[in-house]
């Protein structure tokens, strides 16, 4: 094995070990999604193969049947006609005179021949040559020593059955059947058909990246149409059904064949075609294979900063050390090697500590009052006046979303501390929804609606402070965010409800089996956002009140909460008119 070059490898030394174990991460995530990608494309190309040709077949099957459909049809027009009466006592007939053979001719055979037309618009003549025919008429009824003359004929076998002949250059097709007595042919009875209105229904299946061809029960092609010839400068490859077998590789095909007259149909797509299809796909999926690596990247890298924290806290705990600070404040309760160490840092920082103590006791005891003074001016308003300083900073700089935030922020603490009262009003409750809200929906980019119901006779009734936050929270997180199609819509409700106060969050997100809501507020529930807010309720209001969750698949969550209006002030604030806030 090659050495790694001494510039590569002295960068990897040097490398912090975050980022070494981020690369690591991201290389052990990575190269198992990029096997499973791979993997997912070709079992996704091969399924499209089959499907391809599966539809393929079903196309060629259902044309092909209505063709089977058209030979049955001319076959057994053929056998009709030379099994008629008529046509039999016409060819039996060796000595009429002039006008019998005219009156014949005109009155019976001409008409019997020349109705088919009318039914079937792809007849362009039928033709009856015979012995007893001694002079032409018309187009129907031929003397027998002028059937060499026609284009079919050199290529008849000698057979009683329906033969079909096709000539491709003319067009033309002839459906014939020689009539013998004995062994001597007495006439043949010919069917000539439109060439283009036959094989219409099978021209039509050919798309602009397909080819289709019909041959005879000898190889020869009757029939071909390729749309895309155009890729290949007009020029045809598939000059025979033996080329799609050597092609294979380059050619999806399927094919069936006529048992009456003997013809098989070929329906093939270049190669290039499926896999331009997968590759769309694949393309389509780019996105979501790019978030993937993006999800990849920062889970890897937030590990390797949770895992590597306490090293580069104590690293730069040992700096500080370094510049003069014998302050540890590095912490862990860990029992592998980290814990170890750092536990290790702080026993050894404590003794150089307690020996300096002794020396510079006072000094040290003067610098902790002053920290401790310090740190008691720090209160509500610091946090109300910076909010209000960063608010006038964004709408100086125009920017309102800044503002915004800064500003439901401001409120959401202002509402949510209320001066250290664990009672608040469900007007001051809904003021702090409000403000957590404003702040998610631009988190969210305002992918979801809010509507509010909101019954004025509750605004002024006491509520515990901080009790929708969690449930909005967990309707958000665990409802909308899950939603991955259609309109996203969070309900909130505040009505009075009898003697009490109903307070609901609805959500229309994917919902849950009943059974699985109903352990939400118990011991059972992954979270314990919900059973805090219903243990609060119970041992504030007793066993009467508390949470409620309704859920189906599919629809949505509700979760309510009942609290009783007697008993509680109710401060009514009669400035403040209107059931909605805009959300």
């Amino acid at each position: 094995m090659r050495k790694i070059p001494v510039a590569i490898r002295n960068k990897i030394n040097n490398m912090k070990y975050r980022h070494k174990l981020t690369i690591l991460l991201v290389t052990v995530s990575l190269v198992p999604m990029l096997l499973l990608v791979w993997f997912t494309h070709e079992r996704m190309r091969s399924l499209l193969q089959e499907k391809e040709i599966e539809d393929m077949h079903s196309i060629l099957e259902q044309t092909g049947e209505g063709l089977d459909s058209q030979v049955e049809v001319y076959t057994s027009l053929l056998n009709y006609l030379t099994y008629s009466p008529d046509i039999e006592d016409l060819i039996a007939e060796t000595n009429m005179d002039n006008y019998y053979a005219y009156q014949k001719y005109t009155e019976v055979a001409d008409p019997l021949l020349s109705v088919p037309k009318s039914y079937h618009d792809a007849i362009q003549q039928i033709q009856l040559f015979s012995e007893s025919i001694k002079v032409r008429h018309e187009f129907t009824l031929v003397p027998i020593s002028e059937v060499d003359k026609e284009w079919w004929y050199d290529q008849l076998a000698e057979d009683v059955s329906v033969q079909w002949i096709v000539d491709s250059q003319k067009p033309e097709i002839a459906a014939v059947r020689r009539i013998y007595n004995g062994k001597k042919q007495i006439a043949v009875l010919c069917i000539t058909l439109d060439y283009d209105k036959i094989f219409k229904s099978f021209e039509n299946i050919v798309t602009e990246e397909s080819g289709g061809m019909i041959v005879n029960a000898q190889g020869k092609i009757l029939f071909q149409k390729e749309a895309f010839t155009e890729e290949r400068n007009g020029k045809c490859e598939i000059t025979s059904p033996e080329i799609l077998d050597v092609e294979k590789g380059k050619y999806a095909y399927v094919s069936r064949e006529n048992a009456t007259c003997g013809w098989k149909f070929f329906l093939y797509k270049p190669q290039s075609v499926v896999d331009r299809s997968v590759s769309g796909i694949l393309v389509s999926e780019i996105p979501l294979i790019a978030a993937c690596l993006a999800i990849i990247l920062f889970l890897g890298t937030s590990f390797s900063r949770i895992f590597t924290k306490k090293i580069e806290e104590l690293t730069e705990n040992m700096n500080q050390m370094n510049q003069g600070s014998r302050v540890v404040t590095v912490e862990s309760d860990s029992e592998d090697e980290i814990g170890l160490l750092v536990r290790s840092f702080r026993s050894m920082m404590g003794e150089i500590n307690r020996l300096i103590h002794e020396v510079y006791e006072n000094k040290i005891a003067l610098k902790e009052f002053e920290l401790k003074a310090l740190t008691a001016q720090i209160n509500p308003h610091f946090l109300y006046n910076s909010l209000s300083i960063i608010n006038w900073m964004a709408i100086r700089g125009n920017q309102r979303e800044i503002s915004k935030v800064t500003l439901s922020l401001s409120m959401f603490y202002r509402t949510a501390l209320s001066k250290g009262q664990d009672m608040v009003t469900v007007d001051n409750c809904i003021q702090n929804i409000k403000a957590y809200l404003d702040i998610q929906l631009v988190m969210h980019d305002n992918e979801f609606q809010i509507v509010w119901d909101i019954d004025q006779e509750v605004r002024g009734c006491i509520v515990p402070k901080l009790l929708l936050q969690p449930v909005v929270e967990n309707a958000l997180e665990h409802g909308l965010d899950m939603k991955e199609e259609g309109e996203k819509i969070l309900k909130l409700f505040f009505r009075q409800d009898g003697e009490d106060v109903l307070m609901a969050v609805e959500d229309n997100g994917p919902g849950m089996e009943q059974e699985e809501a109903d352990k939400l507020v118990t011991y059972q529930a992954s979270g314990y956002g919900l059973k805090n807010v219903n243990d609060r309720l119970k041992l504030l209001y007793g066993e009467k009140y508390g949470v409620l969750v309704f859920s189906k698949v599919g629809e949505g969550t509700r979760v309510e909460m009942r609290i009783p209006m007697d008993g509680v002030a109710s401060e009514r604030k009669p400035e403040q008119k209107g059931g909605e806030i805009d959300a």
